[in-house]
């Protein structure tokens, strides 16, 4: 049962979810031999907090001490497989395991993973950790079914972790061509196959019951034609696996919601088949998931075991490649990861706050653990397979949204209390804070504003190291002086905003304990130049017809070109220097000053125009990519900014259609140097703000790297952010473009062996990631379609989204031994930025002068008297 896909789970409750458990707990009651699985676990609990009687509970317990129900997975959702990152898919399985348990005092013992759109070897992996003792998934491949199926090769064990410690083996079984469904046509009714209470009807159950598509109920006229269609099929099926024992599942979406008539047709049925059990050698029973398990156990036979490789990406047929999903919905994947984050944060503030001694209790603990179980439920909830995938409706859509943005601004609330707490403890015990967060404050608008008053900044680690961390704020002025809590002036820079109407942004260095925080004080009135430098910033634009040609080169007005082509040197630090090229504000090349060498380096937004007529085949949709031909260079106008400073230098581009006053598309490229220190990940990044939307209707739009990289299409990308796999280029598939891209959760690189150059990117959401051709790497940004395909339009779920998304990348170009240093250090950085906590800074003016007389007092007691002074209360704003 779908957790939000076409209707929301509210509509869904209503309409049907609620029912099954009534009516099936009700008939499972009255015979012992009937059996149940129940998987997701939001729509039982709902059912047992909101809906279900005392008796009906007491029956539950029965029921599930005897056998006859058996909690599947038992994860809040049947999360998706290839978009989510495995801390969120292990809470969400955490969230429903502990209900299970502290309930009923069981624990699932068997995966059901038969809707996600792909299979990765980390998920198995992640199944076998937790104790699962078989793994069951469906979506695979087509052809790769059609072959496993033809060798009996669709159950084996699959070793899915070359690690060394514990045991990441699973036993797996993958379902045929059928998948989780009975045959939904029979020769003799049109209706809907095995299924007699029909199709479930929105927005409430009919008042006479009568469903639609309810099939012709089994009667003795009948009766012989559905056995022999049952038995015909579980025959069929039998010759795709080892052993005797088939596992026939009787029910698809939205199923049993009237349980009673549903088991009355199929008790007729399974008595008539057992009856004739000798003439049509076959015996059936109703059994559970870890009954038909239990019987292949016993049936001793050998397995192949499978070592290598993963079922992703996953195509349901020639020119069904299921890719697009990996970036459908950009906004909602990034709240969901943004979201995941703060529920992190808020659960280690909340241990820290309820454990430490001497913490000013600011915040009743049920309070703060009700706010943190929302958001919990809420960002548990989005990992549903056609949640945090973008294939929802809108209406879903907007459902995710409300209970992530509520959820998230609840935890947020309980966060500054706990910080208050924590911050007015007793200064002799001196413990750090342990808190991260997002600000609550729109995350791009947020602007602090700069008075003569000095306002209190704290910056929190929620990271288990200590570092320097780049704190970037909206202000509204450029004189400012920043000091740190002893006082001493702290170095910083004041850029000037792409948007001259916009705010300034304020870059400074944060050094921060590991788990812990520091307080800054900025205000204006004075500068200290020694500190707080300003920016120099030139712009020029360029008018280009870039081409895009078969292989890595490229022309551009190649007469001028040839003789007049002139670069620069735009932004260095100590490890990189970008060159731009002066003809087209186009990125050229990148130095790597720390081995001499230089790379051919070039970013160009490009839109791939999407399939839209069924008449022509396949179309692209929320699911499935495909392109009708390569992508097309974006803008003919490119206006180019690089600021320069001391501390942080840009490059600014901004992509213009002719005759436009406002860029299509934005792109900065950022360096930074530490003043009079060293630090390997602030050094070699690069960081990549992108700012791309609206599209036009039925674009799909990557950022593509071109480099001098040769990695002969050969890309890894990471798995759940878990592991990191290997992608060589698929040949002879009917979509060389889609069949070819892959989920990036965090991390991808192509490398070149031969020079050692590895060229890495990494992510704070997921995008879909390819390398179509040598030396380059295209990332998905941004999508949106509309086409005439039935069942889109049908359900709703064209993916018609004008948004305006702000993603974030960091770029890494070392060696590989550099790379594999900073690469998992860099996506726990980018995925967990430091908390910025402002405090009220419209208070008294006593702060000023409180300020000056700092050298008096300790740090903490300083802030404690601060506090004292104000009780100021904390409002995020980073």
């Amino acid at each position: 049962m779908d957790v939000g896909w076409v209707y929301t789970v509210e509509a869904s409750m209503k309409a049907y979810a609620a029912n099954v458990y009534t009516t099936v707990v009700e008939n499972l009651m009255n015979q012992p031999e009937k059996r149940f699985i129940a998987v997701e676990q939001e729509f039982f609990r709902l059912w047992w907090n909101n809906v279900a009687n005392s008796i009906q509970k007491s029956n539950v317990y029965k029921l599930i001490e005897n056998g006859q129900m058996e909690f599947i997975i038992g994860g809040q959702v049947m999360n998706d497989e290839a978009v989510t990152e495995y801390s969120a898919n292990i809470q969400q399985l955490t969230e429903g395991h502990a209900f299970i348990y502290e309930t009923f005092g069981v624990r699932p013992q068997f995966s059901w993973h038969v809707d996600p759109f792909g299979a990765t070897a980390a998920m198995a992996t992640l199944f076998s950790l937790a104790g699962f003792n078989a793994h069951l998934t469906s979506r695979i491949d087509y052809d790769k079914k059609e072959e496993m199926m033809k060798n009996k090769g669709l159950q084996f064990v699959w070793k899915s972790t070359a690690s060394s410690f514990g045991s990441n083996e699973i036993f797996t079984h993958v379902m045929d061509n059928y998948s989780y469904c009975v045959p939904s046509e029979l020769p003799f009714s049109n209706r809907s196959g095995f299924f007699w209470n029909g199709v479930a009807l929105f927005p409430d159950p009919p008042k006479d019951g009568i469903y639609p598509n309810m099939s012709l109920p089994v009667t003795d006229e009948n009766l012989k034609e559905y056995a022999d269609v049952m038995i015909e099929n579980i025959k069929q099926r039998a010759a795709w696996f080892k052993t005797n024992n088939v596992l026939w599942p009787w029910g698809c979406d939205k199923q049993f919601f009237n349980a009673t008539i549903q088991f009355e047709n199929m008790d007729k049925l399974m008595k008539y088949i057992q009856a004739s059990s000798a003439d049509y050698g076959v015996s059936v029973r109703y059994a559970t998931v870890g009954e038909y398990f239990k019987a292949l156990h016993d049936a001793n036979e050998s397995w192949d075991v499978k070592t290598e490789g993963d079922f992703i990406p996953y195509s349901s047929a020639p020119h069904e490649a299921w890719t697009g999903f990996y970036t459908s919905r950009s906004f909602l994947k990034g709240l969901a990861r943004h979201s995941q984050s703060l529920l992190h944060a808020g659960e280690s503030i909340f241990s820290l706050y309820t454990h430490l001694p001497n913490s000013t209790k600011t915040i009743d603990m049920t309070y703060a653990l009700n706010k943190l179980k929302k958001l919990r439920w809420s960002s548990a909830e989005v990992q549903h397979h056609d949640g945090v995938t973008g294939t929802e409706s809108p209406i879903v859509r907007d459902m995710y949204v409300s209970h992530l943005t509520s959820s998230s601004n609840g935890v947020r609330d309980a966060i500054e209390q706990m910080i208050e707490g924590l911050i007015t403890k007793d200064d002799k015990k001196k413990v750090e804070l342990n808190f991260h967060g997002h600000r609550t404050k729109d995350p791009v608008n947020g602007v602090l504003r700069i008075s003569t008053k000095p306002v209190p900044i704290i910056v929190y680690n929620p990271l288990g190291w200590p570092m320097n961390r780049t704190i970037r704020l909206n202000v509204t002025g450029k004189n400012i002086c920043i000091k740190d809590a002893d006082g001493k002036s702290v170095p910083a820079q004041v850029l000037p905003c792409l948007n001259k109407s916009g705010p300034y942004q304020l870059f400074f260095f944060a050094n921060l304990p590991a788990l812990g925080y520091n307080t800054y004080f900025i205000q204006s009135g004075y500068q200290d130049s020694n500190h707080t430098h300003d920016s120099q910033m030139t712009s020029s634009t360029a008018y280009n017809n870039l081409k895009q040609t078969t292989n890595s080169k490229q022309t551009t007005n190649s007469k001028r070109r040839n003789k007049y082509t002139e670069k620069t040197m735009a932004i260095s630090n100590d490890c990189y220097a970008i060159t731009v090229d002066n003809t087209t504000n186009y990125l050229e090349y990148i130095k790597l000053k720390q081995s001499g060498k230089q790379i051919k380096f070039q970013n160009l937004f490009m839109e791939y125009d999407a399939h839209s007529d069924v008449a022509n085949g396949q179309v692209s949709n929320n699911y499935i990519f495909r392109p009708k031909a390569d992508a097309q260079v974006v803008g003919q106008k490119v206006k180019l900014d690089v600021v320069r400073g001391p501390l942080v230098q840009e490059i600014r581009q901004s992509f213009y259609d002719l005759f436009q006053d406002k860029p299509r598309y934005v792109v900065t490229f950022r360096l930074y140097t530490l003043p009079g220190y060293h630090d390997n990940l602030i050094c070699n990044r690069i960081e990549v703000d992108l700012q791309v939307g609206p599209l036009k209707i039925n674009k799909e739009l990557i950022i593509r790297f071109t480099t001098s990289v040769h990695n002969s299409r050969t890309i890894h990308t990471d798995e759940n952010a878990y592991q990191m796999m290997e992608r060589r280029p698929r040949d002879n598939v009917s979509e060389p473009v889609a069949q070819n891209y892959y989920p990036m959760v965090s991390t991808a690189f192509i490398e070149d062996i031969k020079s050692d150059i590895r060229f890495t990117a990494l992510a704070e959401r997921t995008h879909g990631v390819g390398s179509i051709s040598d030396g380059k790497m295209e990332i998905m940004l941004l999508r949106r379609l509309v086409n005439n395909e039935f069942e889109d339009h049908n359900f709703n779920l064209t993916l018609n989204d004008t948004v305006i998304v702000r993603p974030t990348l960091w770029l890494l170009l070392a060696n590989s031994s550099l790379s594999s240093l900073l690469q998992h250090q860099a996506r726990l950085q980018l995925e967990n930025p430091p908390l910025v906590l402002a405090a009220d800074y419209r208070q008294e003016e006593q702060l000023t002068s409180l300020f000056h007389s700092r050298k008096d007092v300790t740090t903490h007691r300083f802030i404690n008297k601060w506090r004292q002074l104000f009780n100021s209360k904390f409002s995020s704003i980073t």
